[in-house]
């Protein structure tokens, strides 16, 4: 009966802009015009990943897939999760607390991202403790913000040194072009979520640009992600809760360009007490504080020479609060502080002074100025502290070589030393045959690395386990890609890698450890179609397997997802309804069966006028029920039911 008064309420609140549209027989304006969905397939579109340097992804030497703005703002994507999502091979869950994103069957329990490095236009931003990927609410860039996400599947440390072990992830946040004037947005949620933004962006006269951008969120009564007593249900709600708020700014002169970023965000969760304690509940509560600061140059030499470079001050420092509670009633504080702060160099220089080649070199440098994990009582001194103390240096070189017009053969290699991982060196090949028109081949093997980091040596330390080695993989890739027509283009891909030492915690021992050799196979399957109407279709299937030497599967390991994004017109670009289907095949984590689901979503988008847009979006459409055991506890956590959102998005001024 639920679900279906909440599809009336879609049906008619869609149906109502619907017909009043469509009695408009007004011609179209030009910024009607401007919005008109191409329908040709987007096969050279732009990426800046997988190379460091922009060209056509048809041409890059890596599969790449790229989630636009539009795409985001199409399909009602609310967050980093929700766009990691929507693309292939990847599959991201939650706890309530950190989002996980697994890639290529490979998610382990209790990973907090680490194996795939982030970053924002161009600068890493994974954090220096848990080598974490941190994408919930505590993450810098709002998605309104974002101009494209691109996403680079396989080994990347031929380029991009420690992280970059199962891909890259780039976002790149909108320029003055799209942020000018003042735009406003609020949303609202049937889970009781409420989000402002603001920005404000300008493009003067004189050559300089900046827009700034605030936001915030607030959630309260969130349900319990697991079964609890009919009679602490209130009570758990009454004390779950979500808020924070973001600053994100960006200033460009000349060749120099100016960002900082900061992002506060306190989750509140209760921890129901035995009849017999002295207070029914407690309040537990997870902090989080980031910021950075960079600065970046760009500058041509002449010659065909170019120079880039940047530096960095990074912080994160995260905060969980345990309350205990004494005989007497009363209640004291077990703090659990990680504080990382760090700072990153990163020098290019590039050149096309030899005809045919593209060749660029660089040197990366890292310095964690602190790294510490804290735990005891507030204001007493720590039962445990734990400390590192860690430099990062690399050097890579890569050469894009075109060798006539239907071969480009791309060479790199990069060496990275470190005090606390030692010495990696990883190549990279990649052969490019372009031989028939708007088609592509791709052959390409790469390595990759992880090193350590203090959260595993603190798990380890106090059992006097040793710090396990980096653990490193080999991956060979071949990648078919071929646009039919304007209106057809598909890619099918297959890749086989072999992971050594894999980092990987010991039920038994409970301490962090090699592994024995693993071996992934898999495939990815794509296709893109247009109509002249504005109807647009995207379907990714990818399978894989992944076991170790004695045949086992892996935990959090789905052999199958399933992509399905579909957007239809009503009345132009004005009014446009799109859906996803997202489907994932069944796994385990330890002892914990997990079986597969199929999630839908749609979101109808209304632009009744020139600088305004209005949304309303509905997920998990059927409101599956399904779980998660991503810290890789017995323990399910459920994860979302179905959520209506209602969203307004307002640009005033030029």
């Amino acid at each position: 009966m639920r679900m279906r008064k909440t599809c009336l309420l879609l049906a008619a609140v869609c149906g109502a802009p619907a017909a009043a549209l469509a009695q408009q027989q007004a011609p179209a304006s030009l910024e009607e015009l401007l919005r008109q969905t191409s329908t040709d397939v987007t096969r050279d579109i732009e990426e800046s990943t997988s190379s460091r340097f922009a060209q056509s992804a048809s041409q890059a030497p890596s599969v790449t897939y790229v989630v636009t703005a539009i795409d985001i703002a199409r399909h009602g994507m609310r967050n980093m999760a929700d766009i990691l999502r929507s693309m292939p091979g990847l599959y991201v869950t939650g706890d309530g607390n950190f989002s996980y994103v697994g890639a290529r069957g490979l998610g382990r329990p209790g990973d907090f991202n680490a194996r795939l490095l982030f970053l924002v236009d161009g600068m890493r931003i994974n954090e220096n403790i848990y080598d974490a990927g941190l994408l919930g609410a505590e993450f810098f860039v709002d998605v309104d913000l974002i101009d494209r996400v691109e996403y680079a599947p396989g080994p990347g440390s031929a380029l991009y040194g420690n992280n970059a072990f199962f891909g890259v992830v780039n976002i790149i946040t909108k320029g003055t072009d799209k942020l000018h004037g003042l735009q406003v947005r609020a949303n609202v949620d049937s889970d009781r979520k409420r989000e402002v933004r603001a920005s404000v962006g300008h493009r003067s006269e004189q050559g300089w640009e900046a827009w700034l951008a605030l936001s915030a969120f607030r959630q309260d009564g969130i349900a319990a992600p697991f079964s609890v007593l009919p009679q602490d249900e209130g009570l758990y709600k009454d004390h779950n809760w979500d808020r924070g708020q973001r600053l994100l700014a960006m200033g460009r002169y000349g060749g120099w360009t100016l960002r900082a970023g900061l992002s506060h965000r306190e989750q509140g969760a209760p921890r129901i007490l035995p009849p017999e304690a002295p207070l029914p509940v407690v309040q537990n509560r997870n902090i989080y504080n980031n910021n950075f600061l960079s600065a970046e140059y760009r500058r041509d030499l002449g010659n065909d020479w170019s120079l880039y470079g940047a530096v960095s001050s990074k912080r994160s420092d995260y905060l969980s609060v345990y309350p205990f509670v004494r005989m007497d009633a009363a209640v004291l504080e077990f703090d659990n502080l990680a504080l990382g702060r760090w700072y990153n160099l990163d020098l290019r220089i590039s050149t096309q002074r030899w005809r045919d080649h593209e060749l660029m070199a660089g040197f990366e440098y890292q310095y964690d100025r602190t790294q510490s994990i804290v735990a005891g009582p507030a204001g007493e001194e720590p039962d445990a502290a734990f400390y590192g103390n860690n430099r990062r240096r690399g050097l890579f070189v890569q050469d894009s070589w075109r060798l006539n017009d239907a071969h480009r053969v791309t060479l790199g290699v990069r060496r990275d030393s470190t005090m606390v991982g030692g010495t990696n060196t990883n190549p990279r090949f990649a052969w490019i045959w372009s031989g028939v028109p708007d088609a592509s081949l791709k052959l390409m093997y790469g390595s990759a690395y992880r090193e350590a980091n203090l959260f595993e040596f603190q798990v380890n330390a106090p059992l006097e386990a040793p710090l396990p080695s980096p653990e490193r993989i080999r991956t060979l890739e071949l990648a078919w890609e071929h646009a039919l027509n304007h209106n057809f283009q598909y890619r099918a891909s297959v890749y086989a890698s072999r992971l050594r030492d894999l980092i990987s915690i010991n039920r038994e021992s409970t301490v962090f450890e090699n592994s024995d050799s693993i071996r992934n196979v898999g495939a990815e399957l794509g296709l893109e179609r247009r109509w002249s109407g504005g109807q647009q279709l995207q379907a990714a299937l990818s399978l894989q397997r992944t076991a170790d030497t004695a045949g086992r599967r892996l935990d959090n390991s789905p052999r199958a997802l399933a992509k399905l994004l579909y957007s239809q017109p009503l009345q132009g670009d004005r009014l446009r309804l799109s859906w996803q289907m997202l489907g994932q095949s069944r796994r385990s984590i330890g002892p914990v069966a997990l079986p597969g689901y199929a999630l839908f979503n749609s979101t109808l988008l209304w632009r009744p006028g020139v600088g305004t847009d209005i949304a309303l979006s509905l997920y998990n459409i059927a409101n599956v029920r399904y779980y998660d055991a991503p810290s890789g506890v017995d323990e399910q956590f459920r994860q979302e039911g179905r959520v209506l959102r209602f969203s307004l998005t307002r640009q005033f001024g030029p």
